[in-house]
């Protein structure tokens, strides 16, 4: 296994400050986000919704009002009705007439973003004779899985990054409906395709967390090719129900990327590893040392990994 990071990042702050939260450490993860948060490129409305849940769990009621109107009143975000109706985090502070005023504004937005709300695909690079198509996690964006894959453009060939048309709240999109998901991913590749002509022996499909899980669906229903699969963290909770298909995964590369402190995906991504070594399917399994459920330092390497021919 390899080395621990160290570098703190957006992921990194919101994973120590949910290790925090599990140990009811509530004010250590308010200050951990105050001292990073304002330091890392991320969601504001993630790092906003980290902050009043955990002053709400202090009992600090007034700091998580304040905050919460700091976000939605002065910042112009917004949070889905169904979590602020619904979150345990939040009950202490539903007695508030405040809070229903905080649950108005965002039902109207959250209405709002349901109509405007289409996938998005973002180019980072035009050229060569690649193809590697990124998608992010639940609860991320382009913006924020952008910066791990700056890197793919120094090969050459065309980098582009598919982000889900389901926003959760401001600037959060998901993947939790699969199928959408796979179609979608399905007309990004018929775009990209007529547009590049890049063939299926030089595409990538690569994805981390909850993307991985997209790109599993749509290639084991057809749906798209690649000549190799690139999953960082992969979370796969229908990779029982998948296993009986995995041999469709033959003559492709795949290569999955996973830390040991991963305590969501390590498991499902040591069974995918094992299901593939015994249906033969070609593929490399990298563990880091004292890795999260993050992406590594040195995704370039995994990257160069799953384009060489």
């Amino acid at each position: 296994m390899e080395e621990p990071q160290t570098k703190m990042t957006y992921i990194r702050l919101l994973n120590q400050a949910l290790a925090l939260y599990k140990e009811e450490r509530y004010q250590d993860a308010i200050e951990l986000i105050n001292q990073y948060g304002h330091l890392v490129d991320g969601n504001l409305a993630q790092i906003y919704s980290f902050l009043f849940s955990l002053a709400a769990r202090a009992g600090r009621n007034n700091l998580a009002l304040g905050l919460m109107q700091e976000a939605i009143e002065k910042k112009g975000l917004w949070y889905s009705v169904d979590y602020l109706r619904t979150d345990d985090d939040l009950e202490p502070l539903r007695r508030f007439g405040m809070f229903e005023q905080f649950v108005e504004i965002c039902e109207g937005r959250e209405k709002e973003a349901k109509l405007n709300a289409r996938p998005e695909l973002r180019l980072l690079s035009e050229g060569g004779d690649s193809l590697i198509v990124a998608l992010h996690g639940n609860q991320d964006s382009n913006d924020i899985n952008e910066p791990y894959w700056r890197c793919a453009a120094s090969f050459g060939g065309v980098v582009a990054l598919a982000q889900s048309s389901v926003e959760s709240f401001s600037g959060a999109y998901t993947w939790n409906d699969t199928e959408k998901g796979a179609a979608e991913l399905e007309q990004h590749l018929l775009s990209l395709s007529d547009r590049f002509s890049v063939p299926t022996a030089r595409t990538v499909l690569a994805g981390f967390s909850a993307g991985c899980n997209v790109i599993m669906r749509a290639v084991l229903d057809g749906k798209v090719e690649a000549d190799s699969l690139l999953l960082v963290g992969p979370w796969l909770p229908m990779l029982d129900e998948w296993a009986p298909r995995l041999g469709m995964l033959n003559g492709m590369k795949v290569r999955i990327v996973i830390g040991d402190r991963d305590e969501d995906c390590l498991e499902g991504a040591m069974k995918l590893d094992s299901l593939l070594r015994d249906l033969g399917v070609e593929h490399e399994m990298r563990v880091i040392e004292g890795m999260d459920h993050d992406y590594p330092d040195d995704l370039c390497d995994d990257i160069a990994a799953a384009l060489r021919k």
